[in-house]
């Protein structure tokens, strides 16, 4: 027989025994194909020994003639009830026909093929190598005796293919090992919230107004009970197909501009994200004219050689949603679910009443997970729903099931909440919060840390060049809980808390009670895209400017210390420290207004808005205007306002009265001052 003919077009004539059963068409083809192929043979699946990573494509019946479309129907309906698959081999390429599914229409039927590379060795005979995918029946392995050297090893000197295999990159094959997915997990392995504040990070870049996060059992049928499902839930804008496609796979390019309103650099957030709280991992997104749905599944690909990332994506028409063909086809979006629905809790009712949350022209992006992370024989992760009926007094929250804390260097406090409960660490993730987080079905109320101090000091400085800002004040809290540190911000989220520095690192009560709260974007932006941060977004890297950072903050904490310590005292009335301004914010408009200082921001409703008391405004009013990285806490305290502090009798925590200890806190503050270390004087216990 004469060389194979190649088709110019993806139209193939599929005969057996020299009869022709029906022209076909080629969808997502490997490459040129040979025009005609020939059935071998016909045989039960079971026995066809075909491996599920094998790659695939698809033909569909281009009928020249009526019999041809009676033969086409005949032929499909024959591998349908008898199980079985089609084999054709033509030269180096080994096609598998498989049965379709029982509720199939014959429009198309999937093909697996096998593409072996041939050359020809030292003894002028064509020798086959397989294309890497192991077979005992298609093994293409041969000795080559006259040269001592295998056909493989020839084959990569002369390379030449009689069909070039081509990877159907319209399968959304990733060119990684399924063991990348659970490497990309370990980023995160020393905080588990860091992963979960991926995806806040990603809502607020979609320009969220409202997102949602709980955990709640879900049926699973390959686990035949029920099991928690983690979900996280915004309102943002939305993906179109690339951009889930660049989502869920790797390598895209990093941005070379810095966008002051986003958080997401380094294209990994989601999937390290991800796949550090569970194994698999749903998405579900919705623009105004589409819809898309992406699977990253480490329990999919288990056994295989390569990634696959099923993705399914629709198109808005009218009222309804339809396979966007224009981005994949229709056969092999229809692949794509059934797989989706085959490995994970979801069949096509519960992603119809997902879906449905959006409902008509609303956008955003629904993330479920599931097979969370295990600690011993539990979750690291465990939750509940608090009181019911909008309770303020038990809200649900979600915690780490360890409640360790994270390594701080100096620090002796064991009371950080935010270390192990996430609704603390929500409270102060953003800098300004403007997006309402709402955790298992309870709004988390803001605390932005610099608007509840008092005795704030606002610190200005120049590092490198660059123009820093500081915000240093006393949370009363905090010093009972014997914390203290500075709060990092970039971006205006929060990447490092409780950072001690200066006399703080060394000594566990200097400083207490003091935190501090700087944004340090423009600091830590090296410009041409590069930053100062790792990709887990919850430490800096170790460079110059952080560096110099560091020594600055821990001279201004240090000076904050020695000029104020003596002033933090307890008023008789044994009340807390309140901060400098309330602070409230409007669940409407999501602005902030500062109210007079000692109003009790505790008598007002769960839910306030601009027209309420005490402020009785609108949400037009602007908010208080204030510069990147400060914001101002207190107005300048006037002679009179000192003159009156002065005047309230105040005494110490050891009930002498401040006549009575004058000189005792001369001498103390002395000694202090030389020394740098100590408690102050009025946490001492008297002998």
């Amino acid at each position: 027989m004469g060389e194979e003919k190649l088709a110019p077009d993806p139209y193939v004539l599929l005969m057996k025994d020299q009869k022709l059963i029906c022209r076909t068409q080629c969808l997502n083809p490997p490459a040129k194909l040979p025009h005609c192929w020939s059935l071998s043979d016909i045989v039960p699946r079971a026995r066809a020994h075909i491996l599920g990573d094998l790659p695939h494509c698809f033909l569909s019946p281009a009928p020249e003639s009526p019999r041809d479309k009676s033969e086409w129907g005949r032929f499909l309906n024959y591998l349908k009830k008898k199980d079985s698959v089609g084999i054709a081999k033509v030269k180096s390429c080994q096609f598998y026909i498989l049965p379709p599914d029982k509720e199939s229409n014959f429009s198309h039927v999937q093909v697996a093929y096998r593409v072996e590379k041939t050359c020809s060795g030292s003894d002028g005979q064509e020798h086959s190598e397989d294309n890497g995918f192991p077979s005992d029946r298609f093994q293409g392995s041969i000795e080559n005796h006259h040269g001592g050297n295998t056909a493989s090893e020839t084959c990569r000197r002369h390379q030449p293919l009689a069909v070039k295999q081509v990877p159907p990159l319209k399968k959304n094959y990733a060119q990684a090992h399924p063991s990348y997915l659970e490497t990309l997990g370990q980023v995160h392995y020393a905080w588990i919230f860091g992963a979960i504040a991926e995806l806040v990070d990603n809502s607020r870049d979609a320009e969220a107004t409202r997102m949602d996060i709980s955990i709640e059992e879900i049926y699973s049928k390959r686990a035949g009970k029920e099991i928690p499902m983690l979900s996280v839930i915004d309102d943002g804008h939305g993906m179109i197909h690339e951009e889930v496609e660049k989502m869920v796979c790797f390598g895209h390019k990093k941005p070379e501009a810095d966008d002051p309103d986003h958080i997401g650099r380094f294209g990994v957030g989601f999937k390290t994200g991800a796949m550090r709280l569970g194994r698999d991992a749903l998405v579900i997104t919705q623009t105004n004219d589409s819809r898309s749905i992406a699977f990253l599944s480490q329990s999919l690909n288990e056994g295989k050689d390569n990634l696959e990332i099923p993705i399914v994506s629709y198109r808005r028409k009218g009222q309804f949603m339809e396979v966007d063909t224009n981005v994949q086809l229709e056969a092999l979006a229809k692949y794509n679910l059934k797989v989706i629905k085959e490995f994970s809790p979801f069949d096509k009712y519960l992603i119809g009443a997902k879906a449905g949350l959006f409902r008509e022209n609303n956008t955003g992006t629904q993330i479920y997970i599931w097979n969370l992370d295990e600690w011993g024989s539990q979750y690291c992760l465990e939750w509940d729903r608090g009181l019911t009926g909008g309770s303020s007094f038990h809200k649900g929250d979600i915690l780490i099931r360890s409640k360790r804390l994270r390594s701080r260097p100096g620090q002796i406090s064991k009371a950080v909440c935010l270390d192990y409960s996430l609704r603390s660490y929500l409270e102060v993730i953003f800098l300004v919060p403007r997006i309402r987080i709402y955790l298992q079905g309870s709004l988390v109320k803001s605390r932005p840390l610099a608007k509840y101090l008092n005795q704030t000091s606002e610190v200005t400085g120049n590092i490198i060049g660059k123009r820093v800002h500081l915000t240093l004040g006393r949370s009363q809290l905090e010093f009972e809980q014997a914390n203290s540190g500075i709060f990092l911000y970039w971006h205006g989220r929060l990447i490092e808390a409780y950072k001690r520095v200066g006399g703080m690192i060394h000594n566990g009560d200097w400083g207490r009670g003091v935190i501090g709260v700087i944004d340090v974007t423009d600091l830590m932006n090296e410009g041409n895209g590069r930053v100062g941060v790792l990709n887990t977004k919850q430490s800096f890297l170790d460079c110059e400017p952080y560096a110099r950072l560091e020594a600055w903050l821990g001279e201004k904490a240090d000076e904050y210390w020695t000029d104020n310590f003596e002033k933090l005292k307890l008023k008789k009335s044994g009340s807390l420290y309140k901060p400098d301004h309330e602070w409230v914010q409007c669940d409407k408009c999501r602005k902030w207004r500062m109210l007079s200082s000692g109003f009790e921001v505790k008598t007002l409703p769960e839910e306030w808005f601009c027209y309420m008391d005490p402020f009785n405004g609108s949400c037009e009013i602007p908010e208080q205007k204030v510069d990147r990285g400060v914001i101002t806490v207190s107005a300048k305290r006037t002679r009179q306002d000192i003159k009156d502090v002065e005047d309230d009798a105040m005494i110490n925590s050891d009930g002498n009265s401040d006549v009575e200890s004058n000189k005792t806190e001369r001498d103390d503050k002395r000694d202090l001052t030389r020394s740098r270390k100590g408690l102050p004087r009025a946490c001492k216990k008297r002998s």
